[in-house]
């Protein structure tokens, strides 16, 4: 009996932060938006595992569950525990609480944002954690096990994933550079990659890596441009002086003087002034 007042006390509050979430993210235009999504995902579930009690039970929505039956060991007839409503109580509270608290000064209500979010995805996770456990009767062992998968995930392994594609990214950058100037950085990006590699051992997240790929980035497109400018620079010179010898060489040429008597011979090629031989070098 009791059990139950404490399963109807806390539904009216997950309804209460759900109306909290509609004002904060709908009409205050807080970033609440996932906190709202998760908090009205949160509503279904609770009355999915909270289906055997009173009231709660004139809709079978056990029947969202009943695809977990065909694993092993699974049974969606399972009684619900009054520990999950105490969890998600303590939780909502301490969020009302905090909300009632910033709503004191406008310029708190940033500090409630996060919070605001983090106590949403913590109802949810503990709702899912209830119904895999209830279901499959894992017992307190699996409800620790998935409260400590849930704490990782929390503490670093979403951080973990988002850094991994953050660091591809910005590798495939690097080795677009690295294409561009071809032969001129091979030797000297294979020692960079394996300097990388082997400075990744024993840290999940580096935003030092980061930042060090986008610096040698730059660094690499910096030197590019450099040599591609001393390369074209020393191609101008040398056709200069080319030019300039071979300019140098036709006028010390001493020019042939016809003979009056003799005639040219067909197919024979006229001399050529100085004056027309740098017109057409020119």
């Amino acid at each position: 009996m009791y059990s139950d007042v404490v399963v109807y006390a806390v539904a009216v509050l997950l309804l209460a932060s759900v109306a909290i979430f509609i004002k904060a993210a709908l009409f205050d235009r807080r970033p609440q938006k996932v906190g709202l999504i998760l908090a009205i995902v949160a509503l279904p579930l609770y009355a999915i595992y909270y289906n055997d009690v009173k009231l709660l039970d004139r809709v079978d929505l056990r029947q969202a569950i009943r695809p977990l039956e065909n694993f092993s060991g699974a049974d969606s007839n399972f009684h619900s525990d009054i520990a999950a409503a105490g969890l998600i109580a303590a939780f909502l509270l301490v969020r009302i609480l905090v909300f009632q608290r910033v709503a004191v000064r406008r310029r708190l209500q940033r500090v409630h944002d996060p919070i605001a979010n983090f106590f949403a995805g913590a109802t949810l996770i503990t709702l899912v954690s209830a119904t895999l456990v209830s279901t499959f009767s894992w017992g307190w062992v699996g409800a620790v096990v998935l409260g400590g998968i849930s704490t990782l995930v929390y503490l670093g392994a979403l951080a973990l994933l988002a850094a991994f594609v953050e660091v591809f990214v910005e590798l495939s950058k690097l080795f677009s550079v690295w294409i561009k100037r071809k032969v001129f950085s091979i030797a000297t990006r294979i020692t960079r990659i394996a300097s990388w590699l082997s400075s990744l051992g024993g840290r999940l997240v580096s935003r030092a890596l980061i930042e060090r790929i986008r610096a040698d980035t730059s660094k690499q497109e910096s030197i590019f441009l450099d040599e591609q400018e001393t390369q074209d620079r020393r191609l101008e010179d040398a056709y200069v002086r080319d030019r300039n010898r071979r300019r140098t060489a036709m006028q010390r040429r001493p020019a042939r003087v016809p003979e009056q008597s003799q005639a040219p011979v067909p197919g024979e090629a006229l001399p050529i002034s100085d004056g027309a031989a740098t017109s057409e070098q020119d």
